[in-house]
């Protein structure tokens, strides 16, 4: 950078701004641009794919146009980065009046575009939620703060150490900060105000507390949380103000606990390439209202454990089903509504519009249609009576804006054109006045053409130069005489600029009259989001109402299209499914003209524990998966694609079926699986439900054995979950005649002419064999490999039978319960050369290291 121009005030200015900004990338306001320096512009060329200039000698830069600044944001927050606004806080003609003709015009960060505080539309998932996520801790609590700004919702959560993980990824927030770092979980740390008095203060502050008994009394570690995600937002959102409801504190066994290894395993929200086509919610999803696909994702996310809350979800549910015309009619009224949370987040934050304004008018106007329509409907469902209140009470504020704004108000306010003719009559006297200033123009144009003889002479007008007269440049002697009554101001290439007297007198009045229009707009749209934002809380609460009516509609929708049936729930641990679907995989195979087979499955308390055989490719997963799904379903309050469920409620569910190395944290496939078994030992209760599937095939085929054949026995006589154990291990059989809880079952396949038939059907017994060889064929092994292996397979099956095979001595094994074996011996010897590292000895060390091995070889052979 040249020295002069680093000494220049404007980038002296640039400098502090940026040491404000710190390590986010600095949005720097000149005129219609803001513009980018030094690293942050390398950084953003790069990311944007725009070009990369010099200011100066050496200064790099880049700049995007303020009017499209929005699409740049959402590729940068996209990417990872956060973006400090560095806007202009006066114009330069008062800076100019206040300072002199070269005054700097000041600028400020006026806000810290971050993930998770976002709230404009075009940043946003539409059907997402977008949480920010504070972790807290005072002593030896830990808890959870999570909000979400572009709809008012808020959360508390208190949970342990170890349960963060889980209920983060049930959040699946876009940004999490904290006051300091935690293994595994991936966040911005170091930041302020994470101590619960602190958190007290803010909540009282904010939200108008004496006491926060209201809230049910936070915990200390839910204070902590609350005050550090305060501070962030303050710090933030400036002088803007984020939209929160009142926090709600979630207890953690109000719904089903799922950790992350699961969520990602059953694709429940996003399938694991991070796609909502495909998942569960992708599937089940058949909302008419972005905000309904928001509270639908939750539901999946966070299934109830209260059966009388559960019951009510479906009794709700089932009343949508039994009337056809009556769902659409109700679907048809929510799919007109505007997105009421979304836009009330954006006016709260200062960043509305009149079409956000519009949006509260359409929505709660229209929900107040729907409450008079379905209030007439009879034998209504509880929860259907609970949220009919919410959905009015608005007639006021809907009164008020619709007299007030016109139809379509139009996005940017800052052109006016938004306030209905008629609501105003002084407003009315101004437009009038500046109208017929235009007419006035418009006739001073043609008697200019008449005068002068150019019949391409215009009256324009534009930002620079006002209005003004142009003509051809072939044509601008006439005007340049001094007797013209012109005065030049501009020539082009091609036309020349001129300015006139009653022009000039004209056009003042047009000006000062629009300009005197607009400013009483502005302060009709300032009174009207007032208002608006006075009502935030009920608004809020109506825009909850006709989301959890657009899901219960929408989930009625899938079950009638998709034959589901409505789930009966059970306080033991029992689980009876007769055919079972995976929604998912049933839809693929449909669109591909298959058929989906579908299986029963009983889990009861003297039957918990399935075992089951059979090939590859058979659908052993795939069952795994559809009987976890068909839980989680019912719990989430929706109806299950099966021919009859009945659901004993689950506290936990926990899968491992598949899993990859984890390169990033230096895992291999076997390490995160045994990683996630030993977290499914720990915290498995009998009211759980687990899913594994071929535990132990990532080792040596003994280890594997081992470690399945002792999986097995601890979830049968330790956590006596509801389980379902799928393996290739079929010496695990054994174990069906030593736990009583155990049953055998497979998917059933069969050789016909040589080829292998998969029926996908699932049987009580185990398999009678793996058909590993077969599949191998199925999958285009090459013939000559596959008959090698059919020759190595009937030699090692002779030694089997010859010995007793891998499982031989197991049956005098006792019971995981009883096997408390003595540690073993160990060899001292061996042990002084297990710690020998041979690099990093020096020669006399080595010599000292060799000795004391000859040393303890003596001791031992004497």
């Amino acid at each position: 950078m040249a020295r002069a121009d680093a000494d220049t005030p404007m980038m002296q200015q640039y400098h502090r701004l940026k040491a404000e900004a710190g390590d986010a990338l600095l949005f720097y306001r000149m005129g219609d641009f803001f513009e980018l320096f030094f690293e942050d512009a390398r950084i953003a060329a790069a990311c944007l794919d725009i070009a990369l200039t010099k200011r100066g000698d050496e200064v790099p830069m880049c700049g995007v146009p303020v009017h499209a600044a929005e699409s740049y944001l959402a590729r940068l927050i996209r990417a990872g980065h956060r973006v400090a606004i560095a806007e202009q806080t006066e114009s330069p003609a008062e800076a100019r009046r206040l300072r002199g003709s070269k005054a700097l015009v000041e600028r400020a960060i006026v806000r810290l575009v971050t993930p998770g505080t976002l709230t404009e539309e075009t940043l946003l998932e539409s059907g997402a939620t977008n949480w920010l996520a504070a972790i807290g801790c005072a002593g030896e609590e830990w808890a959870i703060a999570a909000c979400d700004i572009s709809t008012g919702r808020f959360e508390l959560i208190a949970c342990a150490r170890t349960e963060i993980a889980a209920e983060l990824a049930r959040l699946g927030p876009a940004e999490v900060i904290g006051a300091q770092p935690l293994d595994g979980i991936t966040g911005r740390w170091g930041h302020d105000g994470f101590d619960s008095l602190h958190g007290e203060r803010l909540l009282k502050r904010r939200f108008g507390l004496a006491d926060l008994d209201g809230l049910g009394g936070p915990g200390r570690a839910e204070l902590a949380a609350a005050g550090g995600l305060l501070d962030y937002l303050a710090a933030t959102q400036r002088e803007a103000t984020a939209f929160l409801a009142l926090p709600r504190r979630i207890q953690r066994s109000a719904h089903m606990a799922i950790d992350a290894a699961t969520r990602a395993s059953l694709e429940i929200c996003r399938t694991q390439d991070g796609a909502v086509a495909g998942s569960l919610l992708g599937e089940v999803d058949r909302c008419v209202t972005a905000a309904g696909r928001r509270l639908l994702g939750q539901d999946l996310a966070a299934p109830l454990t209260d059966r009388a809350a559960i019951e009510q979800r479906l009794d709700l549910v089932a009343w949508f089903t039994e009337e056809p015309i009556r769902r659409e009619r109700v679907r048809g009224t929510l799919r007109s509504l505007p997105d009421l949370g979304r836009a009330l987040g954006r006016l709260v934050a200062g960043r509305g519009s009149p079409r956000d304004l519009a949006a509260l008018r359409d929505g709660l106007g229209g929900a107040a249609d729907l409450a008079a329509s379905l209030a007439g409907q009879a034998l209504r469902p509880a929860l259907l009576d609970a949220l009919l209140p919410d959905l009015g009470g608005h007639d006021a504020l809907v009164d008020e804006l619709g007299r007030a704004l016109v139809a379509s108000p139009p996005l940017d306010a800052a052109k006016g054109g938004f306030i209905a003719e008629g609501h105003d009559p002084e407003l009315d006297r101004l437009r009038s006045a500046s109208s017929d200033g235009r007419r006035a123009i418009a006739e001073l144009e043609g008697r200019y053409r008449e005068a002068t003889g150019v019949a391409a002479l215009k009256i324009r007008h534009n930002a620079v130069l006002g209005y003004h007269v142009e003509v051809p440049a072939k044509h601008a002697d006439k005007l340049l005489a001094p007797d013209s009554g012109f005065t030049h101001r501009q020539t082009m290439a091609g036309a020349v600029r001129f300015n006139s007297p009653a022009l000039h007198e004209e056009a003042s009045r047009v000006l000062e009259a629009g300009g005197h229009a607009l400013s009483l707009e502005q302060a009709h749209l300032a009174r009207l989001t007032d208002a608006a934002v006075a009502r935030a809380g009920p608004i809020a609460t109506t825009a909850d109402a006709l989301a959890r009516i657009d899901v219960a509609a929408g989930l009625a929708e899938r079950a009638i299209e998709g034959g589901w049936v409505r789930p009966a729930l059970d306080e033991t641990p029992c689980l009876e499914i007769e055919g079972g679907r995976h929604p998912v995989v049933e839809r693929a195979l449909g669109q591909a003209g298959e058929r989906f087979v579908a299986n029963d499955c009983c889990l009861g308390t003297a039957d918990r524990l399935w075992l089951i055989t059979g090939p590859n490719m058979g659908g052993k997963s795939t069952f795994l998966r559809q009987v976890a799904l068909i839980a989680l379903l019912a719990q989430a309050g929706s109806f299950v694609p099966a021919a009859r469920a009945r659901v004993g409620l689950v506290d936990r569910l926990f899968s491992r079926v598949g899993a990859s190395d984890n390169l990033a944290r230096g895992r291999s496939t076997f390490m995160v699986e045994m990683v996630e078994t030993a977290a499914i030992l720990a915290q498995a209760t009998p009211r759980s439900l687990v899913i594994l599937d071929e535990i132990g095939r990532g080792t040596s085929t003994y280890d594997g054995l081992a470690i399945a054949w002792a999986v097995v026995e601890a979830m049968h006589d330790e956590a006596k979950s509801r389980t379902l154990f799928a393996t290739h291990y079929h010496e695990l059989t054994r174990l069906a005649g030593r736990l009583p809880c155990l049953s055998l079952h497979n998917v059933r396949a069969r050789e016909w002419k040589g080829d292998l038939v998969l029926l996908h059907e699932v049987a009580e017994g185990a398999a009678d064999r793996s058909y590993g060889i077969a599949v191998a064929r199925l999958a285009g092994l090459p013939p000559t490999v596959v008959a090698r292996a059919k020759s190595v397979l009937a030699k090692l099956e002779a030694g089997r039978d010859a010995t007793g095979g891998i499982a031989a001595g197991l049956d005098d094994l006792p019971l995981f319960a009883a096997a408390a074996e003595a540690p073993p011996a160990t060899d001292p010897l061996a042990d002084a050369l297990a710690a020998i590292d041979p690099d990093a000895l020096t020669p006399r060390e080595a010599l000292d290291a060799l000795y004391r091995l000859k040393r303890l070889s003596d001791e031992q052979a004497g």
